[in-house]
Order: C-alpha cells, then structure tokens, then sequence
C-alpha cells in the first residue's frame, strides 16, 4: 500500500511525474474554468501557452468541436457554462479598438425603462453600423459620434465589466437615432420613467451640454414631451 501522504504524482522510483488523469485537455479546461479565460482571443490563448497563432487555433477548434468552449467570431472565445460569462460581457472583445457602449434599447430594459426584451444587444459605436449574429446572442453596432460619447456612460457592475449608458443617456441615444434618415426607433415600445430611478433632471443636463444640434435636440424634446406627459421647462420647476 502506498504510504500516507505521499503523492500519486511519484513514479515507483520515487521521481516526480504527472499523474494519468492531468491530460493536456484537463489542464485546459481549468484554464478555461479560471476567471482570466471566460471570454478570450487566440492571440491571448497563444501567448499563455507560448504558441503561435495557427497552433491556438487549432486547439480551440478542437475544444469547440467538442462542446467544450464557444468559438463566438473569428478569433473570439467564451467558456458560455462559466458562472461570469453573459454575452454582454463580450462587447469591449467585439468593439476592438473602436469607442463604445452598450446603448438603446438594450440598456433602456436593463436599467428597467421598458419591460420587452430587445432582439439584439444594441451598442454604440464610433465605427461603422453592422450586425454579428454568434451563437451568444445577435448584436447591432450602431454609430454615433466621438463627441457623444463624453458623459453618461458607466461600467457595469458585473464580473466582467462593460460600459454602459445611464438610463438618461440611453434615452437621449436613441431619440437621436430616432432623428436620423432611416427613422430608426420611430416607434417605440411603452417606456415608464415613472416607476424607475429615471434622473429627468439629468436627463435635460446631457440634451444641454452634448453637442446636438438645436434642429435634433428639438425633435428629442417633443418626443421627450410624449413620453413623459411633461415638458423639461416643467422638470425645472418641479427642481
């Protein structure tokens, strides 16, 4: 019998060695179960293990083939049964180097605004509008200008962060868009700022001082007006 306390991981000759069960498939799927390898690139994968690029794709293909992890676009991975994982945490890997948030619709029902569930994960972005669909979820980068990106924009308080537009912020985003020749979010679904934190002082503060055009902030205003029953000369007086 062996001797109390002394490692499986000995040979007979007493020399250490890796135990049977410490394949190379095990030791990566702790890796992938530590908080650092939830949702990851290649290039991050190639350089803990100290291999090239085509040989860490190869690897996670296999991983992925074998249900063990999800490839979410090309040179994107996530751990998807990691307790940290949610697809909005995916958003700065899909952004790159671009600025942007996550806006609209999507952060209007997170912060409780409106009750139905956007279809896509809607973000702000300063790069071209497009859509990915990945078997996370269906995100729709649309674009906004540099300048409107100063304020009102937080980190979520999650495992893993990502920027997020305040509540008002999130409203002033998409009455914007709702400006724009596409007449994009020109119908609505029902928004309650009443049963909410909703800050509508804060909200007139952002319409002020970000540079939108007086010809825009005024639709945004009137719109503002249906969906409040109040004008902001009102909010003002109630301050």
């Amino acid at each position: 019998m062996r001797k109390a306390g002394r490692s499986m991981a000995h040979s007979l000759r007493g020399k250490p060695c890796r135990p049977r069960y410490w394949t190379p498939w095990v030791l990566m799927l702790d890796l992938f179960n530590s908080a650092d390898f939830v949702i990851f690139t290649t290039r991050d994968f190639a350089n803990y293990r100290g291999i090239s690029i085509p040989a860490a794709s190869k690897r996670l293909l296999r991983l992925a083939e074998k249900k063990l992890l999800t490839r979410v676009t090309k040179g994107l991975w996530a751990n998807t049964s990691h307790p940290y994982f949610h697809p909005l945490a995916c958003v700065p890997y899909l952004l790159g180097r671009e600025q942007g948030y996550v806006s609209f619709l999507t952060a209007l029902h997170l912060h409780g605004l409106i009750s139905q569930i956007p279809k896509t994960i809607q973000i702000a972005t300063t790069g071209h509008a497009r859509t990915l669909n990945s078997p996370v979820g269906d995100y729709a980068f649309l674009q906004i200008k540099p300048e409107l990106m100063k304020q009102g924009i937080k980190w979520s308080d999650t495992h893993l962060p990502y920027l997020i537009a305040t509540a008002e912020k999130a409203l002033i985003d998409t009455l914007y868009l709702s400006t724009r020749k596409n007449r994009r979010f020109a119908h609505l679904p029902e928004i309650d700022i009443h049963q909410t934190d909703f800050r509508e002082r804060e909200f007139e503060r952002l319409l002020k001082q970000l540079p939108i055009p007086l010809r825009i902030s005024s639709v945004i205003r009137r719109r503002w007006e249906d969906i409040s029953g109040k004008t902001l000369q009102d909010v003002d007086t109630e301050g």
